[in-house]
């Protein structure tokens, strides 16, 4: 069965019984649609309600029978009516002889099966006629009907080009005449194609009627023409209807397009009779038969002396501002693009050429793309696009059909040739520009901050078209940093949790400053503590934390490829994220644990992992340099998790809030209040220098490591307070506290935090898999006798040697095992042993061979039992249990 969105039917559909299945079946070489019974599998007929159903047993009929799809019948109580639109989707947009009705109808809209027709299902039934079927112009087929028809139905909504949907069945009566008049009536005449024609204000250089005509008549079809201007109709069989349409379409090529002078030209001929001016529906036979020839034509002439006029290749400073001109294009007046083909005749290409106004240079990688312009209506558009997308046909439709560009798979070729060619013949006049693609700061620290500084830097802030979107949250501020300042204060003073993320947001663009590592603030706690309104509030110091498409607020349930994308875009500005849970997660809280500790241990390094080139530049999407603040309800430091990700990540386990309608009103604050305090923190942060910056951070991070040594956190906590610091001074009291007060209080918040997250000890994992292993020994003592003794489950041998010093033998596959139980990494855990003495290796490896009484030598870890004593009981005594490492003194 094909996909079937069955939440998007709408009730007024669905409450109807006139249901049934369909299949695609081949026949005489094209594929048909063949109405099914939902019951039996059987032939349905549109015109028996007998074979008909309701929609849910449609739906189990297509399982059941494995048919192709569900179709609605329309009835003949005429009560909905069916337009299908064939082939109208070009790259999903909807060609503009037709775009009207989706809107003027309002009505329910599917993409068809095709993926590039549109179904709309209207209340009521259709204009009374037997018109039901008619081939357009332009090839594309409309179809209404209703009764005695059945449509395919997908429930694929069609989003319109304002993104809007239409998911209610409607009456529109008036958009309904409108479309059968226009379409299926065949009263409507066709479309005159628009002319090349010059206006008083417009290019000078028409040709006169007498010259159109000595111009035809010593061109290669000149003989046949001038038979036709003579009358004579043997060439079409005497058909005076064809000889007519056949000058007028010579006619058509030759004035341009130009109706009024072929009137003129064609009541000079031989042709000319009464039949010209007799009405036929609201045009005349004249007018119809000229208006074919323009709809039909698609080449015109135009002479050289027209090119001419146009001034050849035009300057820099015109080509900036338009589309340009130059051998073997041109654009017109209205700014149309035409191609010669010859140096006399051009080929129309589109309404609306792009041309590249200037280079843009990126700032991080070097590469330079193309900033590519163009009118649609009048109107200015730009985007910019990298090189080999100029070069693509597919690419180029992909990139500026949306912005309303009159390309398609048909004009694409000529559209890249033509961008192509003005890459080539303006790139030495054509303007050069610094650019870069990210958030955050351009060049270097304390330059440029995009997007705040996009209109008033020497360097452009051009996000990739893919990533536009991303940056509408921080385009424009929205209420006053007063109403924000008043709105946080009280968190802030009342909650060290809240505090502590907020001082995270403002400490994200420090890290390039200060030049430190990147790392993670995770804030944890039960449900409905406020955690989220938490870290919407640390959003909302940069833009529009709300959720949405282009949300700047992710989760968890986010792809990490999305998120990694959104890191690299916003460069400095902390990366949010929400609602870590352990419920639907594969393994339980313990594989979403390893998944999430995975994901934001890559966060925390900077850059994709493994995503580095053979020259260390970023494959892919790049590096960032920001904070990543999450929330959640589980925390991800526990006792197995391993040492990279314990070192990177500052855990809170707090509730910010007392009180859920506290959180509440903070919700409701940060989606009318943001954007303010970044743009004044940011200008503050610039009237310093980088000195200021480094020195402050030595200062405080001196003071919190002598406060709280044994908190592997201390230097991340460090940076929080400067931010505090900087804050307070800049954005929360300024002008009302000094720097040396504004310092001392960040030291005090430093203290309070350090409170709030794990030491040294708690969080020092590789240590625990160590002390296991101790734990582990002292527990399997009775599967390490001496060679000679019988033991039938042996997990290795425990040797004396001559100084004392006890040695265990272990399997090397029976502790990896034990390890990877109790959730340690074996090889992480021995490495570390290595650096600490513990033990033994061998000239390859971690393991031994160890030589057996039955001469086999298998792989051992070679422990030494005193050194490990040493290390669990002598720094902590007071932490660890005694463990019995030594040998039995009947061993020794």
């Amino acid at each position: 069965m094909l996909s079937l969105n069955v939440d998007n039917i709408p009730d007024e559909l669905r409450r109807r019984e006139q249901w049934i299945c369909w299949e695609l079946v081949e026949r005489n070489g094209k594929a048909t649609k063949v109405p099914k019974r939902a019951d039996t599998g059987g032939n349905a007929k549109s015109t028996d309600p007998g074979t008909w159903c309701g929609f849910d047993a449609a739906v189990a009929g297509c399982e059941k029978h494995n048919l192709d799809g569900v179709g609605f019948v329309f009835a003949g109580d005429r009560e909905v009516t069916g337009l299908d639109l064939d082939h109208v989707l070009v790259d999903g947009r909807v060609a503009e002889e037709y775009a009207w009705v989706v809107g003027a109808a309002d009505t329910y809209t599917e993409v068809s099966p095709s993926g590039d027709g549109l179904h709309l299902f209207f209340l009521g039934g259709k204009p009374e006629s037997d018109h039901c079927k008619r081939t357009q112009p332009d090839k594309r087929v409309v179809e209404m009907y209703d009764h005695d028809r059945f449509f395919t139905v997908t429930g694929n909504l069609f989003v319109d080009a304002n993104g809007e949907v239409h998911d209610e069945v409607r009456e529109s009566p008036d958009a309904l005449a409108r479309a059968y008049e226009m379409w299926l009536s065949g009263n409507r005449p066709k479309a005159e194609k628009p002319k090349l024609r010059r206006d008083e204000s417009g290019m000078p250089l028409s040709l006169t009627d007498a010259e159109v005509v000595e111009r035809m008549y010593a061109s290669e079809k000149g003989v046949n023409i001038r038979a036709l201007m003579n009358g004579d109709t043997s060439m079409h069989g005497d058909d005076d209807s064809g000889a007519d349409q056949a000058l007028c379409n010579h006619l058509a090529f030759w004035t341009g397009g130009d109706a009024a002078q072929m009137d003129r030209i064609f009541r000079t001929s031989g042709l000319m009779r009464d039949k010209w001016d007799e009405k036929r529906g609201a045009n005349t036979y004249g007018e119809r038969t000229i208006a074919k020839a323009i709809s039909d034509c698609r080449d015109f002439y135009k002479p050289a002396e027209f090119r001419r006029a146009t001034g050849g290749q035009v300057s820099q400073e015109k080509s900036e501002e338009a589309a340009p001109s130059f051998d073997p294009w041109l654009v017109d007046r209205q700014g149309r693009l035409w191609k010669s083909t010859d140096g006399e005749n051009f080929r129309h290409i589109t309404f609306t050429p792009p041309f590249i106004k200037a280079d843009l240079r990126d700032v991080d990688s070097g590469m330079v793309r193309a900033l590519v312009g163009m009118k649609v209506y009048g109107h200015g558009r730009e985007c910019v696009l990298d090189r080999d997308t100029l070069l693509s046909n597919t690419k180029i439709v992909a990139a500026i059909a949306p912005l309303g560009a009159n390309v398609s798979t048909s004009n694409a070729r000529d559209v890249v040739s033509y961008l192509t060619d003005c890459d080539g013949a303006f790139a030495r006049e054509r303007p050069s520009y610094e650019s870069v693609a990210r958030m955050g700061w351009a060049k270097q620290p304390l330059g440029p901050f995009m997007p705040y500084d996009a209109d008033g830097s020497s360097v452009r802030f051009d996000p990739a078209l893919d990533t536009q979107g991303k940056a509408r949250p921080f385009l424009e501020p929205k209420g006053t940093l007063e109403e924000w300042v008043a709105g946080v204060t009280g968190a802030r003073d009342g909650s060290v949790a809240f505090r502590a993320v907020l001082a995270a947001s403002f400490a994200s663009p420090l890290i390039a400053v200060v030049g430190v590592q990147t790392f993670i603030v995770y804030l944890w706690g039960k449900s409905r503590s406020g955690k989220t309104p938490t870290l919407k509030a640390a959003g909302s110091v940069w833009g529009d934390p709300s959720e949405g498409t282009d949300s700047y607020y992710r989760t968890f349930a986010d792809t990490p490829k999305s998120i990694v994308r959104s890191a690299t875009f916003l460069g400095d500005v902390p990366i949010l994220l929400d609602e870590l849970q352990s419920k639907g997660a594969a393994g339980g809280q313990r594989g979403k644990q390893q998944a999430v500790e995975d994901l934001l241990y890559g966060l925390s390094l900077g850059h994709e992992r493994g995503a580095l080139n053979s020259n260390r530049t970023m494959m892919g999407y790049g590096s960032w340099r920001a904070l990543t603040i999450a929330t959640g309800e589980i925390p991800i430091i526990i006792d197995n998790t391993q040492q990279g990700a314990v070192n990177r990540t500052l855990e809170i386990n707090a509730e910010p809030f007392d009180d859920p309608r506290v959180a509440q009103e903070m919700h409701r604050l940060v989606s009318e209040q943001y954007g303010t305090a970044g743009r004044a923190y940011i200008a503050a942060l610039k009237g310093h220098d980088l000195e200021f910056f480094r020195g402050g951070y030595a200062k405080m991070r001196d003071f919190v490591c002598a406060m709280a040594y044994d908190n592997p956190q201390a230097e991340n906590i460090a940076l929080l307070a400067l931010a505090d610091a900087l804050a307070e001074y800049h954005v929360f009291s300024p002008g009302k506290v000094s720097w040396n007060e504004a310092f001392a209080g960040a030291k005090r918040f430093a203290l309070d935090l350090a409170k709030l997250t794990k030491g040294a000890d708690d969080r020092d994992t590789d240590r625990k898999a160590i002390q296991f292993v101790g734990e582990w020994l002292a527990r399997s003592e009775g599967h390490f006798k001496p060679e000679g003794q019988c033991l039938p489950d042996r997990y290795g041998i425990r040797e004396s040697e001559i100084s004392g010093r006890t040695i265990w033998y272990v399997f090397s596959n029976e502790i990896g095992s034990a390890l990877a139980q109790a959730g340690y990494d074996r090889d992480k855990t021995f490495r570390r042993m290595r650096e600490e003495k513990l033990i033994r290796t061998g000239a390859k490896g971690l393991t031994m061979q160890k030589r057996m009484a039955d001469g086999s030598r298998p792989h051992c870890y070679c422990i030494d039992g005193d050194a490990l004593y040493a290390f669990l009981e002598g720094p902590k005594p007071h932490e660890q249990r005694r463990l019995d490492l030594s040998c039995p003194a009947e061993v020794a």
